[in-house]
């Protein structure tokens, strides 16, 4: 995880969207949460000690745990892949023949597998997506898979970038919450605060804070 979710300056106290929208799902519990920063090979190893109760940056397309050792929050967000440009706007995957894609080392892109597979598509892999992003404003390629909010959030840093800021969105993702089922808290008790998060304004406030 990346800035803006996460900024990793700061892991005693950590920042970002989603510190941001955790801590006001805590104030709308009437709970404590402490914010554990974990790389994602660990979150499965710590649900299985439980070690944590809860992760509420994850969906059902990412997430290594057992349907039946969670429950699933209704989706606090979409998160929405685009493929990007820095010339004429993505229209659709027909016109990026043979074309290589900036894309994130070890991350799947299930709609566009098919097309590496087949080599329509090359993959060209940066460590994250701000490195990415950076070598298509560099013209090191012409084309980049990029999130919807990373996207926002490095074109509001830079200004002069050649960037389009539309693109063709190829991939649309309902993140979620899942927590352990013998947690203390009950689904229907986060689902509400979820609910009254999204329909007070909550959510959207602290998106447009990195737009």
């Amino acid at each position: 995880m990346s800035a803006p979710w996460y900024f990793a300056d700061s892991p005693a106290s950590p920042k970002g969207i989603t510190a941001d929208y955790i801590r006001a799902l805590a104030a709308e519990l009437g709970r404590q949460i402490d914010i554990l920063v974990l790389p994602k090979f660990r979150i499965r190893e710590y649900s299985q000690k439980n070690k944590i109760d809860l992760n509420c940056y994850t969906s059902r397309e990412w997430a290594q745990v057992s349907e039946a050792d969670v429950f699933w929050s209704e989706p606090l967000f979409i998160s929405k892949n685009l493929i990007v440009s820095n010339t004429a706007a993505v229209k659709s995957l027909d016109q990026l023949k043979k074309q290589r894609i900036g894309t994130v080392l070890k991350y799947r892109y299930p709609a566009l597998q098919d097309s590496f597979n087949a080599g329509t598509l090359i993959r060209d892999d940066s460590p994250n997506e701000d490195a990415n992003l950076q070598k298509l404003d560099a013209s090191r390629f012409n084309y980049a898979v990029v999130e919807e909010i990373h996207l926002a959030y490095y074109l509001k840093r830079h200004k002069s970038s050649k960037i389009q800021r539309r693109g063709l969105v190829i991939e649309e993702i309902p993140v979620r919450c899942w927590l352990r089922r013998d947690s203390p808290l009950k689904i229907s008790e986060l689902n509400r605060a979820i609910a009254q998060m999204k329909a007070n304004g909550t959510m959207d406030n602290i998106f447009r804070k990195y737009r």
